[in-house]
């Protein structure tokens, strides 16, 4: 009986979920006494629960799991990549996955991941390949799967029905310890947690928070398939099987997202052939379709378009033969059959590919090794133990790197690295990682949560603490940093976040649709950003807090094809068919071409003048010649470890140069057993060389640097912060004193102080991290306030103003006040700046005019006009490819011509070449340009300028900085000296008397890479004041006449590009 198209239920009884129909007059639940419904109870339809059926077998989750047994007859292949990726490389035999000691293929790349799907809980699905995996009536054929075909097995010749084996992705078959109903473990090996409710249900779940529901095969009793993916915010997939048990539907909540599976294939009926994403309304859309020959292996995945992704190919013993890479390149296999102590199976004996990289394996079971050689006559050695675990690896130059396993758990407890050092791990009675301790002897440590498996405190080396704390469905609900800021997070209920309050007590919101997509942004100032999205659930439009819009337009195989700006210009994007960038059309028209091999590298680029730039590789895919729109290449060499050896410059010692006034040059490398440079060599045209050694630290920093005029030492704290640099030269006097630099920090990283010889710089911040005061070394401070998140508001000098910002609601600089000035920005609808105004008075009724400037730009952002109230109009031109050629005002002409390489050529643009000079700059280097002429030394720095006023001669150190210039005009001399610190900034200028002793010395003092300060010493000074942190951009000059005098406050006024104006 139905009641308004209801079931009907009497009291005492269920209708469609597990709720009872209850007659509770005292708790206000009434069942009307006027309708009686009689007969027997009967199920007309199955009874679905309400909540999750996560939610409802893990109420024994929040329970401390004991550790358990769980046991696999191979570990993992990507077993110790979360803690070292050593262990990764010596457990691979190739790049393209072969496992070390098993032998097995393995694909698991981004190559098979067909598609991916937004939703509270995304539906990716991941194609993947084990050789190893035995299982034929998987969707895909025998050793393909996806992790929806994990499934439970009665553990075979084992009696105990509560035993069971885990079939985990990739086909890894790990048997499970007797779980009881009401009981379950943890695997601290796995990483796993088993969970068997009261009722039977049979529930695994992982430390990423994902868990799998399993339910009886109607088809198998003696195996559980999966009926439900889901996480700890009970956001879910469902699985949906047909009557021949074929996986056909998998949904998320609300049906977002959906995918429908479709099996065609008469004489390979469990094979899909097809996938459709199906919408609420709308037509589906198809997202892949599969090929398989004739024994039902996959062989073919094919997009929406038509267009094969990938293909593949088996021998008569389904080991795969060969795959097809997107881009075209294909990887070739061979195959020999093995017997060793451990296992009997196919291993992969060989590899090549279309490019020309060549592989032999040569394996020795007995001894549990294996040796790869390619066609360079590398060799690298692996050795493992019986559980298939790497023990020691010995790479292509003979470095040796070995491991150490526990026994059951498969958990790394130490490394040998290749040069020596020894690494320890320790591990928590779960398994989890809570001490790392380095060659130097520094521990860092972490505390876990025992139910959710996160960090729930870290502490580094130096003893500075990060503190987590979760809700009761373990999201991270705050964060405490060493100085006991914290910050907090609210969710809602699929576990998005939707506010964050930071360590000043700010807000931040959040805003998702039903697709688990961010929908709106508010700060902590109520600024808002807004995205939206297309019915294909791709991010179609993005309006920001002013309300501009910048829109996005896409191929059907979901690829960026277009965007479009707020003011109508328009970007194109033409993908290959695997959707790599070939294509590029700007706003103008001008249109930019990549050409790409098979394995996607870019061989030739073509810019919008037909303009190319070549790219050339070796076999095994290393860069060796790059030539420019000149014809002219650099050249690169590589040790046996794949590492850049030499770099040979165009004109470089390897040749001769053609031009008497230019030098080429080469870079020589050199390096440790852990990759780290130890030796640069700069090799000149004439022979010389300008070596740089480089000592390392076993835990590879750098602790000397050494060249042939100075001996650099680097000392730091145990968190690998710079402390202390220290400085002296070669020919300096015995007992002189070094040059110091020296660094401190607060237990959060930020920089507190930097003491040089030009003074001590301090600085404090504030919760956020942004810096609110920096004491200058004779007392001054400057104080920064801000807004929000750390939005520059106001620079004081002491206790006066020295600027004040206003910001629009993208907080964009839109005033500041300059003195008695105010200074007034004005942005395009995309950002540009368009206009200056500097006004006297500018919050009065009628402000005076100072300066105003205006500009005007081209479809590519080039500036094409400049109008300034004093300095008139300025027009820019430029060629297609964005070089300026001319600038015109009413006062100023020139104009520019280039060669092919954007190399300065000696004429104007519209002039024509003169007799003997040619098209072209050789190696980069200009000769000669309206009048003067340029010469170099044998390392291509300039070392002599000519012209008509004079000549000018320039002397540079072994670090390529320049120490002195000579000018000469006529007999006059003039020299000038420069000095450097340890982090090469310029400390000092000088000029030099003729016996070559400094006087009228100018220092400066550094805050970071910025100029901070200017001292004439004994005389005046300048303060440098940048427009906010981070920033270059010069705000104000603050200058003193002499020690004790008052400050004088001088303005920069810039330019769109932040220069003089």
């Amino acid at each position: 009986m139905r009641i308004n198209s209801q079931p009907a239920a009497r009291s005492g009884v269920r209708c469609t979920c597990e709720a009872k129909v209850v007659d509770e007059p005292e708790n206000g639940v009434h069942v009307s006494g006027d309708v009686r419904i009689g007969g027997p109870l009967l199920v007309v339809r199955d009874i679905k629960s309400g909540k999750s059926q996560i939610t409802l077998v893990t109420t024994i989750a929040l329970t401390f799991m004991q550790p358990g047994r769980a046991s696999a007859k191979s570990a993992c292949f990507m077993m110790g990549l979360g803690i070292n990726m050593m262990v990764q490389k010596a457990g691979s035999a190739l790049n393209r996955p072969v496992n070390a000691a098993t032998g097995a293929k393995y694909l698991a790349g981004d190559d098979d991941v067909d598609f991916s799907l937004p939703g509270h809980f995304p539906l990716e699905w991941q194609r993947t390949y084990s050789s190893r995996d035995e299982r034929t009536e998987g969707m895909f054929g025998r050793g393909w799967s996806v992790l929806y075909e994990v499934c439970l097995e009665r553990t075979p010749d084992n009696p105990d029905e509560n035993c069971m084996t885990y079939v985990a992705p990739m086909g890894r078959r790990i048997d499970l310890q007797a779980v009881e109903p009401g009981s379950g473990f943890y695997s601290p090996g796995e990483g796993l947690a088993v969970r068997r409710s009261e009722q039977g249900h049979w529930l695994i779940s992982s430390d990423d928070g994902v868990y799998r529901l399993f339910e009886a095969d109607p088809f198998s009793p003696q195996r559980r398939r999966l009926k439900m993916l889901g996480d700890r915010n009970s956001n879910c997939q469902h699985l949906t099987y047909d009557n021949h048990g074929r996986l056909v539907e998998i949904s998320g909540d609300r049906q977002r997202p959906c995918i429908r599976l479709h099996y065609e294939l008469a004489a390979h009926p469990q094979r899909v052939t097809r996938i459709f994403r199906h919408y609420p309304e709308g037509e589906p859309e198809l997202l892949r379709r599969y090929r398989y020959d004739e024994a039902g292996r996959l062989n073919g995945v094919v997009d929406n378009a038509g267009q094969y992704q990938r293909e593949f190919a088996y021998d008569d013993n389904d080991c795969m033969t060969m795959h097809r890479e997107p881009g075209g390149e294909r990887y070739y296999y061979t195959w020999a059959w093995f017997e060793g102590p451990d296992d009997a199976a196919w291993r992969v004996t060989g590899h090549h590919t279309d490019s020309g990289e060549q592989y032999r394996l040569d394996w020795n079971l007995a001894e549990r090794s294996l040796c790869v050689t390619d066609s360079l006559g590398r060799t690298r050695c692996h050795w493992w133990d019986a559980q298939g675990l790497v023990t020691a690896y010995r790479d292509e130059a003979g470095q040796m790197t070995t491991f150490r396993w526990s026994d059951e758990e498969r958990l790394l407890l130490g490394m040998t690295d290749a040069q020596g050092g020894k690494w320890r791990y320790v591990y928590d009675r779960l398994g989890h990682l809570t001490e790392t301790h380095d060659p130097l002897g520094r521990v860092e440590q972490t505390q876990w949560h025992p139910v959710w498996h996160q960090p729930e405190t870290e502490v580094d080396a130096a003893g500075a603490a990060w503190r987590y704390e979760y809700d009761e469905r373990g999201n991270l609900q705050a964060v405490s940093d060493p100085l006991h800021q914290r910050t907090v997070y609210g969710y809602d209920r699929h576990g998005q976040v939707v506010r964050i309050t930071d360590a000043r007590g700010g807000d931040k919101y959040l805003q998702w649709n039903e697709d688990g997509q961010l929908m709106r942004h508010t700060d902590c100032s109520g600024s808002q950003t807004a995205w939206f999205y297309d019915e294909r659930t791709r991010l179609e439009r993005v309006t920001d807090a002013e309300s501009n819009s910048t829109r996005y337009s896409y191929d059907g195989n979901g690829h960026l094809t277009e965007v479009m700006f707020a003011d109508g210009r328009t970007e194109r994007y033409q993908p290959d068919a695997a959707g790599r960038l070939v294509k590029y059309t700007s706003p103008a028209g001008q249109i930019t071409r990549w050409q790409r091999d098979g394995q996607g590298r870019v061989r030739r680029q073509t810019d919008a003048t037909g303009r190319r730039t070549a790219y050339e590789y070796d076999a095994y895919g290393r860069l060796t010649t790059l030539t420019n729109e000149n014809g002219e290449s650099y050249r690169f060499r590589y040790d046996v470890l794949d590492r850049v050896t030499e770099q040979t410059d165009p004109g470089g010692s390897r040749r001769r140069p053609v031009c008497p006034y230019c030098g080429g040059s080469r870079r020589a490398y050199g390096y440790n057993a852990l990759n780290a440079v130890t030796a640069v060599i700069y090799g000149g045209e004439r022979g010389g060389e300008i070596r740089h050694g480089l000592e390392r630290d076993a835990a590879g920093r750098l602790t000397a640097k050494i060249t042939p005029e100075t001996c650099t030492e680097y000392r730091y704290d145990a968190a690998d912060r710079l402390l202390e640099i220290r400085r002296r030269r070669h020919d300096a006097a015995e007992g002189g004193e070094p040059e110091v630099i020296r660094f401190s920090y607060d237990s959060a990283g930020n920089l507190l102080s930097e003491e040089t010889a030009q003074g001590v710089l301090q600085n404090r911040y504030d919760v956020q991290g942004n810096r609110t005061e920096t004491q200058m070394p004779d007392g001054r401070t400057l104080r920064y306030l801000y807004y929000g998140s750390g939005h520059l508001q106001q620079i004081n000098l002491g206790r006066d103003v020295i600027s004040e910002f206003t910001r629009d609601h993208l907080h964009r600089e839109v005033q500041r006040s300059q003195g008695r000035l105010d200074t007034r920005r004005m942005y395009d609808r995309t950002g540009r700046l368009t206009r200056k105004l500097t006004c006297k008075g500018m919050r009065g009724v009628v402000p005076e005019t100072f300066i105003d400037r205006e500009y005007a730009y081209s479809g590519q952002d080039e500036l094409l006009k400049k109008r300034h109230s004093r300095q008139g109009v300025t027009d820019y031109f430029y060629d297609t490819t964005g070089r300026i050629t001319a600038c015109r005002n009413e006062a100023y002409l020139d104009s520019w011509q280039y060669d092919a390489a954007a190399n300065l050529l000696d004429r104007r643009q519209g002039e024509t070449a003169q007799a003997g000079a040619g098209s072209v700059v050789p190696f980069n280097r200009i000769t000669s340009y309206r009048g003067l002429h340029y010469r170099y030394d044998e390392y291509g720095r300039v070392v002599e300028k000519r012209g008509r006023n004079g000549t000018q001669h320039y002397r540079w150190d072994a670090e390529h900085r320049l120490t002195e210039v000579a000018v000469i005009r006529g007999s006059t001399v003039r020299r000038y000296g420069y000095v450097y610190d340890a982090p090469g900034r310029r400390v000092e200028k000088h000029e030099l008397d003729a016996e070559g002793k400094p006087y009228n010395r100018t220092t400066f003092l550094w805050d970071g890479m910025r100029l901070a300060q200017e001292c004439r010493l004994g005389r005046s000074s300048s303060l440098y004041i940048y427009s906010d942190q981070g920033s270059h951009e010069p705000l104000a000059r603050v200058d003193r006449a002499a020690p004790g005098e008052a400050d004088e406050v001088l303005y920069y006024h810039t330019d769109v590009s932040a220069g003089g104006d």
